[in-house]
């Protein structure tokens, strides 16, 4: 037993020794590593991840020349360097440095840079090897401060019936907007709109506060507003409110018999309605129809058309509507010339005696068809009507005639007549006779 014992105990002196010898080799061995590496093998080579791109151009020949670096495309580098173990062993993203070189840059636009990389300890030295990305591209422009016009969007107002926004008065306070940006940027800028998005029905006119500013290209396409600056971003919008009404078209017909029935007439016209608006006025304040314009009976021909100009006087033309043509439906009319010798002088002064001299006219008719087939030249009259008639000097003068239809209504002249009348003062002694207002041709024969 005792025997057993002495070996166990030689076994584990003899393993406690070489442990003791192990270990001390490998100290041996670690430390003439770190000896041949310091010596022989002195510089490696290192790669340094996420290194933050510095972009600030201060001091740099952009900065001197009033650009302002706008966007670039990279804000972290991947770089590989070189040096002494010891120096750039323990370096990381933390004591790097990458640096824009913007020293070259003197104008606006697109720019492809360098990168620079430096350490935040000067003291170390070490060789760049590479840098990825190696370029950075960099948009530079300058700032300035522009003036735009503001207009007002309310997408979320209706108004009630009959009421309509006055556009020609829809404005905001203020009227413009100072935006700093730069340059390139504000030249996309085509339309600035101030927009409430509150949502009301409305029937009388209204101030309401701007929610937001929105800006616009020359496609309508959105510009975003974060490049920009404004010296206001509140605006007031005056939401002017109008009474507006739809009305049909007429036309006004002069120079008519007083017997003619004006509602015979049937015209087409090139627009069916305009619509009007007033400040003041409210729907009952409108008339039914709105007239264009008149036309004399006389210019009433077969195949008549006029143009007229749209004068909407005290009311807003809400339709732009600028000129209706109108043009005489004469589908069931009919056209025939007339030779009349019956004429009549109506309301002539009473100092003087009035007659004919004239003997015939010739008279071109316009009416139904049905009508126009049937009159006689026997029932037409030329009438001379002298009322607050200012008499030429001499024996004879002209004088309009108004041909007229006693027995018709819906059928009229078409001719411009002109008659030849004398005229003779009356004697002393026929002066105190009764007053004759009106004689025909037939009694002063």
């Amino acid at each position: 037993m005792k025997y057993f014992k002495n070996i166990k105990n030689r076994v584990l002196r003899h393993l406690r020794d070489n442990f003791s010898l192990a270990v001390i080799s490998i100290v041996i061995a670690v430390f003439s590593w770190f000896i041949i590496s310091m010596t022989i093998y002195s510089s490696v080579t290192q790669t340094i991840r996420n290194v933050p791109l510095n972009i600030d151009i201060t001091g740099t020949a952009a900065a001197e020349n009033d650009l302002t670096l706008i966007s670039c495309d990279v804000s972290t580098v991947e770089i590989q360097i070189q040096g002494n173990r010891a120096e750039i062993g323990n370096l990381s993203a933390e004591n790097m440095q990458a640096r824009l070189v913007a020293d070259n840059v003197t104008s606006t636009g697109t720019k492809t840079l360098g990168i620079e990389i430096t350490s935040i300890n000067k003291n170390v030295e070490f060789q760049v090897k590479s840098i990825k990305p190696a370029t950075a591209t960099a948009v530079f422009d300058k700032y300035e401060t522009r003036e735009f016009a503001v207009t007002p969007d309310i997408p979320g107002v209706s108004f009630a019936e009959g009421k309509t926004l006055d556009e020609e008065n829809f404005s905001c306070e203020p009227e413009t907007v100072n935006i700093t940006g730069p340059a390139a940027q504000l030249d996309k800028i085509a339309k600035c709109v101030a927009v409430s998005n509150k949502e009301l029905n409305l029937d009388s006119s209204y101030s309401i506060a701007s929610d937001e500013i929105k800006l616009y290209a020359e496609d309508g396409a959105t510009i975003e507003p974060s490049p920009f600056k404004f010296d206001n971003s509140r605006f007031n919008i005056n939401i002017p409110v109008l009474t507006q009404k739809t009305l049909g078209l007429s036309v006004g017909i002069a120079g008519a018999p007083s017997n003619f029935d004006s509602d015979c007439l049937k015209f087409k016209f090139s627009a069916d309605s305009i619509t009007l608006g007033s400040t003041n006025s409210q729907l009952a304040d409108f008339p039914d129809v709105f007239e264009i314009g008149k036309v004399l009976l006389s210019d009433l021909d077969i195949g008549f058309t006029e143009t007229f100009k749209i004068n909407t006087l005290d009311y807003k033309n809400m339709s732009n509507l600028e000129t209706v043509t109108v043009t005489l439906d004469d589908s069931n009319l009919k056209s025939k010339e007339f030779v009349i010798d019956n004429f009549n002088i109506s309301n002539a002064p009473k100092n003087y005696d009035f007659s004919v001299i004239t003997n015939r006219l010739e008279v071109k008719v316009v009416g139904p068809a049905d009508i126009i087939d049937n009159i006689t030249s026997n029932d037409i009259v030329a009438d001379i009507n002298l009322l607050n008639a200012k008499i030429p000097e001499g024996e004879s003068f002209n004088w309009d005639a108004t041909i007229s239809f006693p027995k018709y209504n819906n059928v009229w002249a078409v001719t411009h007549n002109k008659v030849i009348l004398s005229k003779s003062e009356k004697t002393k002694e026929t002066s105190g006779s009764p007053d004759i207002e009106s004689v025909t041709a037939a009694e002063v024969d």
